[in-house]
């Protein structure tokens, strides 16, 4: 029981990331557009997001699911999914001219920019939180001599 509710909580806590990060996204795009106020639909757009989002990282990239895979692979199996999950709303809620070829390609652009962009930060914050620890580690064993 204890593992579900520190799973739950991880959980939440990433969904509250993605969603945040997301209305601040869309209301910049918004402004951008002179629109003005974000509409209520897409902030109950964006927390669908947010949890699927968040559940797709837990199956994709936590060990809990799936065992020894490599971390390309994850990323793989994680950016699919998101991109048909993304392109699905965008065409459901007609986030964009979606009849427009040029604006798919867009989006798809940006969606492979963002990944890329993600990818990067997270792998350079794990090697340097790997060097870290393994300083961390090695000044521990010297000093237990």
């Amino acid at each position: 029981m204890k593992k579900f509710v520190e799973t739950l909580m991880e959980l939440k806590s990433t969904a509250a990331f993605i969603f945040a990060g997301q209305i601040m996204v869309f209301s910049i795009v918004q402004m951008g557009q002179g629109l003005g106020e974000l509409p209520l639909a897409r902030v109950w757009q964006s927390l669908a997001i947010a949890v699927i989002t968040a559940l797709l990282q837990y199956v994709c990239f936590s060990d809990a699911v799936i065992h020894r895979m490599r971390y390309a692979l994850r990323i793989l199996l994680f950016s699919v999914p998101m991109l048909l999950l993304l392109m699905g709303f965008a065409f459901a809620f007609q986030w964009f001219p979606t009849d427009s070829a040029a604006a798919w390609a867009i989006f798809a652009g940006i969606y492979l920019f963002v990944l890329g962009a993600l990818t990067t930060a997270f792998e350079i914050y794990f090697r340097l939180t790997g060097k870290r620890y393994q300083q961390r580690l090695e000044t521990f064993r010297s000093e237990k001599k």
